[in-house]
C-alpha cells in the first residue's frame, strides 16, 4: 500500500510518486488531501483533478481522503465518475479494481489494421460460424474474446475513415509510438518485440523466433545425373587420359603396324573393360603389361561411375539448401524485411555483404510478395507467420519455401499496451487461461480456415501426373552419341582418304619448298 499526502496536482510529491511507482501503480494507493482552500467547490475541483491525474498515470486502485474526513473513490466504468461515499462507505467498496471482471461496457478506442495471420476483417461469415466483432486472426480472436470476457466494447477508429486509413500500410512503429504517447490505450495489432519498445507491452501470448524463409532448392533433373556422377576436373582428366594412353599404345606398337585411330579405339575399349583377348597373347611383354594396367584402371573407373550413378538414381538425395548467411551471399538471394525488423537486425553486426542483399519495404509490399509465395525473394518471418504460410504448401511433395537456420530470438509476441494499464492484469489472466485451455491452437486453425474462405490464401495443389518420356530426358545420351558419331565420321574420312590427304600434304610441302628457294635465289 502507498500513502500520498498532497495539496493538489501541482504538488511536487505527485510527480515524485509517479516516477518512483512506475511499474507498480496497480498497488493500493491512498491520497490524503490537504487543500489550500477549504471551500466546497474548490475542494471538489481539486478532488476531480487528482483523480483525473491518477487515471492518466494509470493508478487503478485509488482512494482519496480529505482533511475533513470525506471519502472519495473513482469509478471509470463505463465512463469516468467520482463517487462520494462518506456517509455510506464500506471496506468492500475500496480497492476492487485490480481483479475486476465487469467493465460495464467500457469503450476501448483503437485502430484495426489488416495483418495476416494475426488480425483481419471477416467481410463474409463462414457457414455455421458467428463472429460478432467480424474480426479474425489469432490476435484478433484473442482480443475480441477478452473484451467479451470483461464486458467491454471495441470502437474501431479506422471504420470512420475506412477509405484512407485501411489502405495505409500497417506500421507497427507508429502504433507503438501512439501507445507510448498515450494516444492509444491498447492496440489490437500484436507484434514480435525485437527491440525494447518505448511503450508498455502486454503479457506475452507466445514466443516467436525471427527467421528467414528461403525458396526451396529443387533437386537436379534426371538428365543431368551424368554430370553429377564425377566432378568436372575428373571428367577432364579422364578425357586427357584417353589421348595419353592412345599415344602410349601407338608408341609401344611395332613400327610398321602403328595405327593412331586403332590405338585410340583400343584405349577406349580397355578403359571400358572390353580389351581384345588377342592383344594379351602378343609376344611383346610391353603390350601385355600396358593392357593389364589399363584393365585394372578401367575396372576401378567403371565401378566408380556405375556405383555413383546407381546411388543417384535409386536414392533421393536432398539437394543443397540455403541455410546459412554464407549460403545467402553465395546464392545472391535478395531478402525482403520491414523497416522495424531492419533496425533490430542492425544491432547484430551481420556481414556487410549480407546486409547489401536486404531490401527494406513497408508492410503492404511485403505482404504482396510473401503471402503469394513469390520465389524471387527470401523473406523475414516469425514463428506464427511461418506456420500460417507453411499450411498452404503442406500437401506438396516439395515445398516452395522452407525455413532456414538464419534465426534470432526468441522474442515475446505481445500487444502494445500503456504502462501500468488497468487492462494489464485482466489481460494477463485471460491470456494464461486461453493458453491453458488450448484456445490459441484452435484459433490458429480457425484463422487459416477463415483466410481460405475469403480467398486471401490458397492451397497449393499437388500436381502428380506421370510425365511421358521425351527426347529431352535422354539429352545427355544423345549429345554423347552425336559427338561420337561426328568423331567416327571424321576419323573414317581420314582413313579412307589418307593416301589422298598425304599426297595433298606432300604437294603443299613441295610448293612451300619451291617458294622458299625462289625467295632465297632473289
Amino acid at each position: 500500500m502507498c500513502l500520498i499526502l498532497t495539496t493538489g496536482t501541482e504538488d511536487g510529491i505527485m510527480e515524485t510518486a509517479a516516477k518512483s511507482m512506475k511499474g507498480m501503480r496497480y498497488i493500493k494507493t491512498i491520497f490524503v488531501l490537504f487543500p489550500k482552500k477549504r471551500s466546497e467547490a474548490t475542494i471538489y475541483g481539486t478532488v476531480e483533478a487528482i483523480f483525473n491525474w491518477a487515471w492518466r498515470k494509470q493508478y487503478i486502485n485509488t482512494l482519496l481522503v480529505t482533511r475533513s474526513n470525506n471519502i472519495f473513490i473513482y469509478e471509470p466504468y463505463p465512463v469516468a465518475n467520482i463517487l462520494n461515499i462518506t456517509n455510506k462507505w464500506s471496506a468492500r467498496n475500496f480497492f476492487n479494481m485490480a481483479n475486476r471482471r465487469d467493465f460495464k461496457g467500457y469503450v476501448i478506442h483503437t485502430p484495426v489494421y489488416q495483418d495476416f495471420p494475426r488480425v483481419f476483417y471477416m467481410h463474409r461469415q463462414r457457414a455455421g460460424v458467428r463472429n460478432i466483432f467480424q474480426l479474425s486472426g489469432v490476435s484478433g480472436n484473442l482480443f475480441t474474446t477478452f473484451l467479451r470476457h470483461i464486458n467491454a466494447t471495441l470502437n474501431d477508429t479506422t471504420a470512420a475513415n475506412a477509405s484512407s486509413e485501411r489502405k495505409e500500410p500497417f506500421n507497427i512503429s507508429r502504433i507503438i509510438e501512439m501507445v507510448a504517447d498515450k494516444k492509444l490505450e491498447i492496440s489490437v495489432n500484436s507484434f514480435t518485440s525485437m527491440l525494447i519498445p518505448t511503450s508498455g507491452v502486454s503479457y506475452p501470448m507466445g514466443i516467436n523466433d525471427w527467421c528467414l524463409m528461403v525458396p526451396y532448392q529443387n533437386p537436379t533433373p534426371d538428365n543431368k545425373f551424368m554430370r553429377r556422377t564425377l566432378q568436372t576436373s575428373t571428367l577432364l582428366m579422364i578425357a586427357i587420359t584417353f589421348f595419353y594412353i592412345s599415344l602410349g599404345i601407338w608408341l609401344c606398337s611395332p613400327y610398321g603396324k602403328r595405327d593412331l585411330s586403332l590405338s585410340f579405339l583400343q584405349a577406349i575399349g580397355s578403359l571400358m573393360l572390353t580389351t581384345p583377348m588377342k592383344i594379351l597373347q602378343l609376344p611383346r611383354w610391353r603390350m601385355r603389361l600396358i593392357f593389364i594396367v589399363l584393365f585394372v584402371f578401367g575396372f576401378h573407373l567403371t565401378n566408380l561411375y556405375l556405383s555413383t550413378m546407381a546411388s543417384l538414381l535409386t536414392a533421393s538425395s536432398e539437394p543443397p539448401q540455403i541455410d546459412t548467411i554464407e549460403d545467402v551471399i553465395a546464392a545472391r538471394l535478395p531478402i525482403m524485411i520491414t523497416d522495424y525488423e531492419y533496425e533490430a537486425l542492425r544491432t547484430y553486426h551481420l556481414p556487410q555483404k549480407f546486409m547489401d542483399l536486404i531490401i527494406v519495404v513497408n508492410k503492404l509490399e511485403m505482404d504482396q510478395h510473401r503471402d503469394c509465395l513469390n520465389t524471387s525473394f527470401g523473406y523475414s518471418t516469425q514463428t506464427d507467420r511461418w506456420k500460417f504460410l507453411d499450411s498452404q504448401q503442406r500437401f506438396l511433395k516439395k515445398p516452395l519455401f522452407r525455413l532456414s537456420k538464419i534465426c534470432v530470438g526468441p522474442f515475446y509476441h505481445v500487444y502494445p499496451l500503456q504502462r501500468d494499464s488497468h487492462l494489464a492484469r485482466s489481460l494477463k489472466n485471460f491470456i494464461i487461461l486461453s493458453t491453458d485451455m488450448g484456445l490459441l491452437p484452435h484459433w490458429e486453425k480457425e484463422t487459416f480456415a477463415d483466410a481460405l474462405f475469403l480467398g486471401y490464401v490458397h492451397m497449393m495443389k499437388l500436381e502428380d501426373h506421370l510425365m511421358p518420356l521425351n527426347l529431352n530426358f535422354f539429352r545427355s545420351i544423345w549429345i554423347i552419341w552425336c559427338m561420337g558419331l561426328i568423331c567416327s565420321i571424321v576419323v573414317f574420312i581420314f582413313e579412307v582418304k589418307w593416301v589422298l590427304l598425304c599426297e595433298i600434304f606432300q604437294i603443299c610441302v613441295n610448293l612451300l619448298k619451291k617458294l622458299r628457294n625462289k625467295i632465297f635465289e632473289k
